[in-house]
């Protein structure tokens, strides 16, 4: 399953809903396919994303510095995502571990209803998506418990893996801020919550990691209690193998494999291996050494000269060309002594994660070409072709990111108005830190001050920070008043183009639309808004046909949203009319004293079904619009 479209389908959301919140863990990850992938979940642009200024998907990548990989993702680089700061771990010591965590709802305000676990043998790279052979498992759980006992128990023990991953491994909020009030990891706390609320009575988990115990012993024991009879075909592939000794012999973990103990004395054993990086396989499967092995390179059936970098075992019986009761291990650890018989618990050790499950299916030739990358008539692989290459699943430095010393700031209203900052909870009191933002230029922050005062026209979407002492710098997220994070307000010149996008609604998906917008529908074509062009009489009758044309228009299309879209709509309006409206044209609605506000209050043309709830938002959107504007 290495197509990238097949990649890109674990975002996808199921028929009629959204995308919620997900979490993405990985080695590494790749800015271009991650825009890829927010576009799926979102189905919104990058500039669509950013005007709704929501967080909804985070990103787990381990702490190592490299020569492409300075520091985190800095907040906007991919809009509506958040990379957490790493803490410091042994430098020997990878989060080599691949899932993918997702949620989805019924809007983009709601509730999750649905979760889907996706454990891969991937990165979020377009190299492993395109250029690679890999191998995908998703299962996906309803939140209404219809969902089978053990789905429910994988997405739960997925939850707690990540939520144990992010209380060792990352830095967020203090911990000693209740989760429902985190607000740059509100809807990640929501999906850990909702993974956790499916877990059943008697948890018996595929999923499986190795924090604290190495993935073979597990491997193990799922199978001897899984497999009630001998089985007599094992199937192994890795994206790497160990680095060879001094002296060549069978790679440990081969010999591990043999002792999984469900195999018959003449079993067939494949081992799927790319030449050029065969590692201590290579140099013992060049002298002949390959004590019943059978090793092979891989096939891919698309002839696209793709690698293999999925990492699997497969064991089933083997008869007249078909293999069937089968058990399957695939998942992050390649079958190397870092990848199989480590864990996160030991100086030297990994983080992987996997899952074991039975695979019911009578596999034929072409299936086990086209899922396992193994064909029984493959060519044999000369001497001279075998090549030690590198090791895929070890730090490639001892040198760790540097954490910012504040991860986001928050806009507090009041007199005065403040950036309030939340700092990392181990920051030390002589650490000597300089931040700068928007309109402001640096200045020294002491340790651990909690806030700065903002001038009435300072709106700050992130802000820099610098450790003077390593001469680092980093660019943190801002949460604003509203709540909104690393907001870039919609701006329109026109009232045309302004009243276009409010009307755009439910915004239409990524696919609907190019990065830059078609002439925008709507308004009376003129565009200029009230500039002072007109006589006085032209521009007060200008002022007052907008105004009804947007009241018109605007109450034609409340009216008709169904109840489950109303949150998303008031959440589209507030942000709508806190920015997107050209100041000329409010100056003359202002001028003529046209308060449009008014009238959309009136039960005839604000939206039907409002709860209470609702409504009062709704009032609270349009008198608070109308003070802002001036026009009362």
């Amino acid at each position: 399953m290495s197509k990238p479209e097949t990649f890109l389908d674990v975002f996808e959301p199921p028929e009629g809903m959204v995308g919620h919140s997900a979490v993405l863990v990985a080695m590494t990850a790749a800015e271009d396919f991650l825009e890829a992938a927010m576009q799926r979940f979102s189905g919104l642009r990058p500039r669509q994303r950013a005007e709704l200024g929501i967080i909804t998907t985070y990103l787990l990548l381990d702490g190592h510095a490299t020569a492409a990989r300075r520091t985190v993702l800095p907040p906007g680089r991919v809009p509506g995502l958040n990379e957490l700061q790493p803490k410091p771990v042994g430098p020997g010591s990878l989060l080599h571990a691949k899932l993918a965590l997702l949620a989805f709802a019924a809007s983009r305000t709601s509730e999750p209803l649905h979760v889907r676990l996706a454990v891969l043998t991937a990165n979020f790279t377009y190299t492993s998506a395109r250029q690679q052979l890999e191998l995908i498992w998703t299962v996906d759980v309803p939140l209404d418990t219809s969902a089978p006992k053990q789905d429910r128990a994988d997405v739960s023990a997925a939850g707690e893996f990540v939520q144990t991953l992010l209380e060792r491994r990352f830095y967020r909020e203090e911990s000693s801020v209740p989760a429902k009030r985190r607000r740059l990891t509100a809807r990640l706390d929501a999906l850990l919550e909702a993974a956790a609320s499916v877990e059943p009575a008697n948890p018996r988990p595929r999923f499986i990691h190795s924090l604290d115990d190495p993935l073979y012993d597990q491997i193990r024991r799922h199978l001897r209690k899984g497999i009630s009879s001998k089985r007599n075909f094992l199937l192994c592939g890795s994206g790497f193998y160990e680095q060879p000794l001094k002296r060549t012999k069978k790679p440990t973990v081969l010999a591990k494999l043999e002792d999984l103990g469900v195999c018959t004395g003449n079993v067939c054993r494949v081992a799927l291996v790319e030449p050029e990086e065969a590692g201590a396989l290579g140099t013992w499967a060049a002298k002949g050494m390959t004590d019943g092995w059978t090793v092979a390179r891989p096939v891919d059936v698309l002839n696209a000269n793709r690698r293999l970098h999925a990492k699997f075992v497969y064991v089933g019986y083997l008869r007249d060309g078909y293999v069937s009761n089968g058990w399957l291990y695939l998942g992050s650890g390649n079958l190397t002594q870092r990848g199989l018989l480590t864990s996160g618990a030991m100086r030297k050790g990994n983080i992987e994660c996997g899952v074991v499950c039975d695979v019911a299916d009578r596999l034929d030739g072409e299936t086990l070409e086209r899922c396992l990358f193994w064909r029984g008539s493959a060519d044999d692989i000369e001497h001279e072709e075998w090549r030690i290459g590198a090791v895929g699943d070890a730090p490639e430095t001892v040198e760790l990111l540097a954490a910012s010393p504040v991860l986001c700031a928050s806009v507090v209203p009041g007199s005065p108005r403040e950036l309030r900052f939340a700092w990392r909870e181990d920051v030390r009191d002589d650490v000597a830190v300089s931040i700068a933002f928007a309109g402001r230029a640096w200045e020294f922050l002491p340790a651990n001050q909690p806030a700065v005062p903002l001038a009435v026209a300072e709106e700050p979407n992130v802000v820099r920070v610098r450790e003077d002492a390593i001469q680092q710098e980093w660019t943190i997220p801002v949460i604003d008043a509203a709540g909104r994070i690393a907001w870039q307000p919609p701006r329109f010149d026109t009232y045309a183009d302004a009243l276009a996008a409010l009307l755009d609604f439910p915004i239409r998906p990524a696919e609907a639309a190019g990065e830059d917008d078609d002439e925008p529908d709507g308004g009376d074509g003129d565009g200029n808004g009230g500039k002072g062009k007109r006589r006085e009489e032209d521009a007060k009758a200008y002022a007052l046909h907008s105004a009804a044309e947007l009241i018109e228009h605007v109450a034609t299309l409340q009216r008709s949203l169904p109840a489950s879209m109303l949150d998303d709509w008031l959440d589209h309006l507030d942000r709508m009319l806190r920015s997107a409206f050209p100041e000329t044209l409010i100056a003359t609605w202002r001028e003529y004293r046209i308060d449009l506000f008014a009238h959309l209050r009136e039960p005839e043309l604000r939206p039907p079904d409002l709860t209470d709830k609702q409504r009062s938002r709704y009032v609270h959107i349009l008198d608070r619009t109308a003070t802002a504007w001036s026009l009362r």
